[in-house]
């Protein structure tokens, strides 16, 4: 089964198995075509081309509707939806999210929670905070663990964004009452969401938390949630009164968001000569993040080693 990296840790979708006695058609599953698109799908996604994976991804979709396989289009779909948010698009995942509902509804497959997790993260980059608040509540009860903790990260941080402290409160309760061992990604959820819970009462304690998450996020190759963590801790220190290390900071978000940015919005020659783009779903992207964490931090290079441009 194939599945596009951790990006937001759900498992694979199922695939249902031959059933034996008959010989059965081959389904997408068979097919070469589909099995390659979707292999090179996942080895563009896993080198950071995600333009690359998302159109190996869409023609994988389409040759599953070609073979009229609901399982294969979820499970394209599913990975292109993935690959959209990778690559800084959420306007067009929750798009391939939807669409994705409805070519399997059509064809007798039940919707499955991992959408509802995706579509919840791009509804909170999109700024939609209720809706994706409603998204992600109900991941959390679910018995898939990283399922349940990546859903209760993506309530406390629309809630948080939305200022909806009942929403807030059910995720924190849920992070206080991990029971340890855990894993580095569950601990650096846990100590942003507590810094996000007392960062107006005790901002040096904010600050401490936010910085632990962050160095537990780089340990980990987190990196699309290390920069939130380093603004969260700016944010604290300014709170605190040291703006100086807020400022440094803020500085070091806006770079590291600058860089990943630059790398999801890099368009790979097969997709220039294909004619098509991707469009960025503006909101809290990666580029919008930089630039007010730039602006935050006083103005800082966000491409200090770029090659100089000549004159």
């Amino acid at each position: 089964m194939r599945r596009v990296g951790a990006l937001t840790l759900l498992a694979p979708l199922l695939l249902a198995g031959c059933g034996g006695g008959a010989v059965e058609a081959p389904s997408a599953r068979d097919d070469a075509a589909w099995d390659q698109a979707m292999t090179a799908g996942q080895d563009s996604f896993e080198l950071g081309r995600y333009s690359v994976a998302i159109t190996q991804y869409r023609k994988a979709a389409d040759l599953a509707l070609l073979r009229d396989d609901g399982v294969a289009a979820s499970e394209a779909g599913y990975d292109l939806a993935v690959s959209q948010l990778a690559g800084d698009d959420p306007v067009a995942a929750v798009e391939t999210v939807q669409t994705t509902r409805q070519a399997a509804a059509v064809r007798g497959q039940t919707a499955r929670p991992e959408f509802d997790l995706i579509e919840a993260a791009a509804r909170y980059r999109l700024r939609q905070y209720p809706q994706a608040i409603a998204l992600a509540s109900g991941g959390m009860a679910s018995t898939d663990t990283a399922y349940a903790a990546r859903s209760a990260l993506v309530l406390a941080l629309a809630a948080d964004a939305g200022q909806d402290a009942t929403a807030f409160q059910k995720a924190l309760a849920y992070f206080n009452g991990l029971k340890p061992p855990l894993s580095r990604t569950e601990q650096a959820d846990k100590a942003e969401i507590q810094a996000r819970a007392v960062l107006a009462s005790n901002p040096a304690q904010a600050e401490q938390l936010a910085e632990q998450a962050a160095t537990l996020r780089r340990d980990d190759a987190s990196y699309r949630d290390m920069p939130r963590a380093l603004a969260l801790a700016g944010q604290a220190a300014d709170r605190s009164g040291d703006h100086q290390k807020a400022a440094s900071l803020w500085a070091r978000a806006a770079q590291s968001a600058s860089m990943q940015a630059n790398s999801a919005n890099t368009v790979d020659a097969a997709t220039v000569t294909q004619g098509s783009s991707l469009l960025r779903g503006g909101a809290t992207t990666a580029e919008s993040d930089a630039a007010q964490w730039a602006h935050l931090a006083g103005g800082v290079s966000l491409h200090p080693f770029a090659e100089p441009k000549k004159q």
